[in-house]
């Protein structure tokens, strides 16, 4: 069988369990496809949890205390005889598979080892269905929580950076009218919001690694050296920075804010069908989009759109599905406008607006 690395077994118990990342689930696919190693062990996996599917847990009555605890006990002496490696669904399944075992030795009490028997099958299942969940869901808050280390870290840069520039946050010149979303391009004028950002990167404020969240399909999380940052005006593309910050269109207006406000979260789900495969930035067009009823309430694609981290201007960072804060204020959105050209800014600084 060909050897699978664990970083493989990790996507590809990831791509099982529904919470693999658009990168992570084509790299499964193609290993199910390609890699015999892959497929015995998906097979096997598929094999084991299969059962648990068809367990109803809301109908099911209470297991007896006695079978528990013979069950744990069980458990227990199984992994230590397994050199205390974690217990395994793979290893509760050969458990099962010993207690099926011992019922054919005991003739004359076939029917009550029967029931012992089935008693501790509905124990593992019930035990292992309760830790399947919490398998499918760690890795997306694991996620949840480095996104939120990252932003913590990104607050404390705007912080010595404000203290250092008279209570100003980074802002670079930007001319009327020009576009936001650029972010990567070259030109010398200012054409991203992401190019005030960079300033706590290349004035070493907070590291690049930073602006990375896991989370995100097209994020790539590396390390720049100082000769390379030195080089850049800007992110070098998109998969650089997978979160969006209050648009400045002013320099001269991008005073830290005195309240609790929205500063930065992860990336605006409205304008990632456009910028995740860099097509607008290669063509130097943006095509318009339309705010429909789908998109005026999506959350970040960087969690699957089961909600966003967002950075406060009081250090806080949260995690919610709420995209409205105070008075309804959408901050993927500037109000009142439904069609966004790349260019558009808010008509005042009450108006917040995250982008690209």
């Amino acid at each position: 069988m060909d050897t699978l690395t664990k970083e493989q077994r990790d996507i590809l118990l990831d791509y099982y369990f529904e919470c693999a990342n658009q990168q992570e689930s084509r790299i499964a696919a193609e290993l199910l496809q390609n890699h015999q190693g892959a497929i015995e062990f998906f097979s096997k996996l598929h094999d084991s949890l299969s059962p648990l599917e068809h367990l109803n847990t809301e109908n099911s009555t209470n297991c007896p205390d006695h079978l528990v605890e013979k069950t744990l006990a069980g458990i227990y002496l199984h992994s230590q005889s397994n050199n205390d490696e974690p217990v395994s669904v793979t290893q509760l399944k050969k458990l099962l598979i010993a207690e099926s075992e011992k019922v054919a030795t005991k003739r004359p009490s076939f029917w009550k080892g029967l029931a012992e028997t089935v008693g501790v099958a509905a124990a593992i299942l019930i035990a292992s269905g309760i830790f399947v969940p919490v398998s499918r869901n760690m890795r997306a808050h694991a996620w949840q929580t480095a996104c939120q280390a990252n932003l913590s870290r990104i607050s404390r840069g705007f912080t010595q950076y404000a203290g250092d520039n008279r209570g100003f946050l980074p802002a670079v010149a930007t001319k009327a009218g020009s576009p936001w979303w650029r972010v990567g391009s070259e030109e010398q004028e200012n054409q991203s919001n992401t190019r005030h950002l960079w300033l706590l990167v290349r004035n070493g404020y907070v590291e690049p690694k930073a602006f990375t969240c896991q989370g995100c399909s097209r994020g790539k999380a590396t390390e720049l050296n100082s000769g390379q940052m030195a080089k850049f005006s800007d992110f070098p593309n998109r998969r650089y920075i997978s979160y969006s910050f209050k648009l400045i269109s002013d320099s001269n207006k991008a005073v830290y804010p005195q309240s609790a406000t929205p500063l930065m979260s992860d990336a605006n789900p409205i304008f990632e069908s456009c910028l995740k495969t860099q097509a607008c930035l290669s063509k130097g067009e943006f095509e318009p989009i339309n705010v429909c009823e789908k998109l005026a309430k999506i959350n970040s694609y960087n969690h699957r759109a089961k909600g966003q981290n967002i950075l406060f201007s009081d250090g806080v960072v949260r995690f919610t599905t709420q995209r409205m804060f105070a008075q309804n204020d959408d901050i993927f959105t500037i109000r009142d406008l439904n069609v966004y050209r790349g260019n558009e800014k808010p008509d005042n600084e009450a108006d917040i607006f995250l982008v690209p």
